[in-house]
């Protein structure tokens, strides 16, 4: 067999070779592009399954929520209610241990009352309250109470007979700063107020 023969037949088998590579490769990349191209379908299905499932769930636990909140700004906004009616009797009796005093001890009673009737109803209901109102009307019950009480002493002191004009003016300015403390009840009211139309989506 002469060279230009050998060269021949090797010059063919390569081509052959050549052809057959490049037919598997196509015939591969074209199994690889399927089955990526399928995979891509198959995860993006799942992905768009996985996120309906979550979006589904999500709103389950929203509206769960919505409705759970619903129930305790209800009973938030009737607590308030309730200690703003308390709160209105309260001060009447407020008004009555001060100016109705009379050496009488029946209007001071009535303060008692009222005073017990409202802070046992805040102490049992506190935990649904806002914090910022539930530390004011902490302070509130904590200082009303002895404040009232001092006022009343002070009456008693003034009523003497025997008493100066030093101490009466001594006397005077400490019932001026209780009266001063005593208007909180005023700034308890308007927060009671202020957070009621929160709850109600009323207010700024």
């Amino acid at each position: 067999m002469d060279l230009n023969s050998v060269i021949t037949i090797i010059t063919a088998n390569t081509l052959i070779l050549a052809v057959l590579a490049f037919l598997t490769k196509s015939i591969i990349t074209h199994w690889l592009n399927k089955d990526v191209a399928q995979f891509k379908n198959d995860v993006e299905h799942k992905a768009k399954e996985s996120i309906s499932i979550f979006q589904s769930e999500l709103e389950k636990e929203r509206i769960r929520l919505q409705v759970s909140y619903s129930g305790i700004f209800e009973k938030q906004a009737e607590v308030i209610i309730h200690l703003f009616k308390l709160l209105d009797s309260f001060e009447s009796a407020i008004n009555s241990a001060l100016y109705e005093f009379c050496g009488k001890e029946d209007e001071f009673e009535k303060f008692v009352t009222a005073w017990r009737e409202l802070f046992n109803y805040f102490r049992a209901n506190r935990i649904l309250l806002p914090k910022e109102l539930d530390e004011l009307v902490y302070k509130f019950q904590s200082d009303i109470f002895f404040s009232v009480e001092e006022y009343r002493r002070i009456e008693k002191r003034l009523d003497r007979k025997y008493i100066d004009d030093v101490q009466i003016e001594k006397y005077f300015s400490r019932q001026d700063v209780i009266l001063k403390d005593l208007d909180n009840i005023k700034k308890l009211k308007e927060e009671l107020t202020h957070q009621f139309r929160l709850i109600i989506g009323i207010s700024d």
